[in-house]
């Protein structure tokens, strides 16, 4: 289902299995339900799965002015895991931004390399659940602008590119995230990107680090 602003299904799954998985990364409340409400500068669509209570929920965003589509928060309740739900939550919510004209759908995942947030061992097993369901790292450097007042840049992150329907190429051009990026840090910070993110003019997408 997809509830919309004011819903108490959102403060649910907030203030639940959302917070039980990103409590150090999290997104206010507030925010969500502006969105939802069409008040801020991007489009956001939360689908959630229930049962007796909620079992999963993904959030995804869609940026009007680079087209992209942006994933970024997915949660399986720990009983639901290992169904498969995750996957046909992301493939579905991929399907749905590619036609509505993304021209290419990404998301954030921690570095298991460098990660503080999570034994490095659930980040790797994060990353290559994600490569087996047809995601590419993005091989440039990404860090996440600080998503509301009191919250840091997150520099613990990849940038991967999702697959739908069909498997993604070697390479992807530039000029698509730097839009992207451009896009998203004027929205949450109103501010240009960080600086130590370069973005090359064809970025190589990757199966491993």
């Amino acid at each position: 289902m997809h509830p919309g602003a004011g819903d108490p299904l959102v403060d649910a799954f907030h203030r639940g299995v959302y917070w039980d998985e990103f409590a150090d990364q999290h997104e206010p409340l507030s925010v969500w339900h502006a969105a939802l409400r069409g008040e801020l500068a991007y489009e956001l669509a939360i689908t959630l799965v229930l049962d007796s209570d909620i079992v999963g929920g993904i959030c995804a965003e869609r940026y009007p002015r680079s087209g992209c589509g942006f994933l970024t928060y997915m949660v399986i309740a720990p009983h639901a895991r290992g169904t498969g739900l995750g996957k046909q939550l992301q493939l579905a919510a991929v399907r749905d931004l590619h036609a509505r004209g993304a021209p290419l759908v990404l998301g954030e995942i921690n570095d298991p390399r460098i990660t503080t947030l999570e034994p490095p061992a659930d980040a790797w097993n994060r990353l290559e659940r994600n490569i087996r369901w047809g995601a590419r790292v993005l091989g440039m450097r990404y860090i996440q602008p600080a998503l509301g007042p009191g919250l840091s840049r997150d520099r613990q992150l990849l940038l991967i590119a999702l697959a739908g329907d069909a498997a993604l190429p070697d390479q992807i051009d530039g000029s698509i995230v730097r839009a992207f990026v451009d896009e998203l840090y004027s929205i949450t910070e109103n501010s240009p990107p960080d600086d130590a993110i370069v973005i090359p003019d064809k970025i190589p997408l990757l199966t491993q680090l």
